[in-house]
């Protein structure tokens, strides 16, 4: 009796470390692994998640490893704490959007983030957008997440030959 139920108690703790061992190598597989891949869904990640990832060395001559990936597109910056966007338009967006962090760019963007506000950045490249003028596609971008009445930008985007 007392034999079944030590068996059935350690079969349960062996159950629930092998399930919490898959929940953690589910999570971190599903972590992204490159800016290449970030860019090419499109999706929301994390600052600190962009920020290993862009200052990830390559082997080559220790230079950045996202220097490859820095298309010209738009990236949208999401400050979660208090709702607001900012919208940005690169040659090099990651180089760009990186600058916001560190003090080079939009300066109430860096502040919020040095107050410790949670953010995410989203980054679209200009080629597959369906849109040809990255003027025209950071004013979708602006508009859309109304990031010039109620987020950071302060103009409603730049206005190119194209406009």
């Amino acid at each position: 009796m007392i034999c079944n139920i030590l068996f059935e108690t350690l079969f349960m703790v062996i159950t629930v470390l092998l399930f919490t061992l898959i929940i953690i190598i589910l999570l971190f597989s599903m972590r992204p692994k490159s800016l290449r891949k970030i860019i090419k869904q499109s999706r929301d990640i994390s600052i600190d998640e962009f920020l290993e990832l862009r200052n990830k060395k390559s082997g080559e001559g220790k230079r950045l490893a996202s220097e490859k990936d820095d298309v010209p597109g738009v990236y949208i910056i999401h400050n979660h704490t208090k709702h607001k966007y900012y919208v940005g338009q690169a040659r090099k967006m990651v180089s760009r959007a990186n600058n916001h962090f560190t003090g080079k760019g939009n300066g109430r963007v860096f502040a919020d983030y040095s107050y410790g506000d949670r953010f995410t950045i989203r980054f679209v490249a200009l080629k597959g957008s369906g849109v040809r003028d990255l003027n025209r596609l950071e004013r979708i971008y602006i508009k859309r997440y109304n990031a010039y009445s109620i987020g950071y930008n302060r103009t409603k985007g730049n206005k190119g030959k194209n406009s």
